[in-house]
């Protein structure tokens, strides 16, 4: 144990002599805030605060370019069948920003380039009709297709669109009588209503904005690592006592790199909704000389080669020969925010900051025998959580 170590235990201990209760903040924290005069610890990026464990000598790490890292995914439950497969955790995720046809006609010649040439199959949500491609194409479309009875032209390999009422639910039925591709349904804060529902009814995946779920959220303090696992949660618990079929977790929005990309992952992610807009942006116009369409195609396959490449290096260096290994369990924090929204362990621990207070509120009932039962614990504890 190093001396920073026994810094932070022993201020630790203090602390709780003298106010009698769990500190709220973490003492990395407490030296930030200082260091920033007082401003708030949550107007930080939580995903910075987040780190994963190295491999152990239980789980040695891999060597990916002698050993083979699996980053394949497939799209598509049990009874869907025409699955589509990934070659990467990513699907780019058409957002509706303002791009030129020029550059999208670069991307479009960027994924039938990744496909063709370099055996890299990434998936794209497009609400646009798109001719003569070589990569797997998810339509977006609306309820309003039904409704003024236009025809659904099933010229794609899978169907996307956005859940927004019971209505929502019908539309699913419907569409899944008449098309045998995996359907992907966007959710926003009403999920837990509906996602059950929308798993019997048939649906392939659920996708998950971040972004657009926190904009509309009355708890502006959420930061994506609670959407995702509270999203992930409420799969698990559907298939309570069950083994999921293939239902897949599809995050888009506040995931920009490679490490905000396995940490997503860790959290209960399947796949990456990677911005268009973002992804051209990254590849393309961080340049200062105009560029034409063939540079900029270019320049996006070398964007997602690279992203890849980092993708098979860090479960590797974790210990895992296949990226959906990594768990939560594999992620620590020092950030009492990060542990309580997301279920993350503390560092140097293996509980959550949930479960220290848990283990504190019982232990403390039973040494000054609180006549207490275990729903009125709970609230204390979640007193606790809420009053920090």
């Amino acid at each position: 144990m190093n001396i920073k170590e026994k810094y932070i235990i022993r201020s630790s201990i203090l602390e709780l002599a003298e106010t009698g209760l769990p500190r709220n903040i973490s003492i990395d924290e407490k030296i930030k805030l200082e260091q920033k005069n007082g401003d708030s610890a949550k107007t930080q990026d939580l995903w910075n605060c987040i780190t994963a464990l190295g491999a152990q000598l239980s789980r040695p790490p891999y060597d990916p370019y002698r050993e083979i890292i699996d980053l394949d995914i497939s799209i598509g439950r049990r009874q869907c069948p025409n699955k589509v497969t990934l070659s990467m955790p990513l699907i780019i995720y058409d957002n509706d920003a303002q791009i030129d046809n020029t550059t999208l006609e670069s991307l479009h010649s960027a994924l039938n380039r990744l496909e063709t040439f370099e055996n890299t199959t990434l998936g794209l949500i497009s609400e646009n009709r798109i001719e003569n491609r070589e990569y797997p194409h998810f339509k977006r479309i609306s309820e309003r297709t039904k409704v003024l009875g236009e025809e659904v032209r099933y010229d794609t390999e899978g169907l996307v669109f956005q859940c927004s009422n019971e209505r929502s639910l019908q539309f699913l039925t419907e569409i899944r009588k008449e098309f045998d591709g995996p359907i992907l349904i966007e959710v926003d804060n009403t999920f837990e209503k509906y996602l059950g529902p929308l798993l019997d009814a048939g649906a392939d995946g659920i996708i998950a904005n971040t972004i657009k779920i926190i904009n509309n959220s009355k708890n502006r303090e959420m930061h994506a690592i609670k959407v995702i696992h509270d999203i992930k949660c409420a799969i698990n618990r559907y298939y309570a006592g069950m083994e999921n079929d293939g239902t897949v977790l599809i995050v888009a929005g506040d995931v920009n790199n490679t490490g905000r990309i396995v940490r997503a992952a860790a959290l209960g992610a399947d796949i990456i909704g990677y911005s268009t807009s973002l992804l051209i942006a990254n590849a393309a116009h961080h340049h200062e000389v105009q560029s034409d369409f063939n540079a900029v195609s270019d320049r996006i396959c070398k964007h997602v080669m690279a992203t890849k490449g980092e993708l098979k290096g860090v479960p590797a260096a974790l210990g895992y020969s296949n990226f959906y290994n990594i768990s939560s369990a594999d992620l620590r924090t020092s950030n009492i925010e990060a542990s309580i929204q997301a279920d993350i362990a503390i560092e140097g621990t293996n509980q959550t900051y949930r479960q220290i207070i848990e283990d504190f509120v019982y232990k403390y009932a039973a040494e000054e025998q609180l006549d207490l039962n275990k729903s009125q614990k709970q609230e204390l504890v979640e007193y606790l959580l809420v009053s920090r």
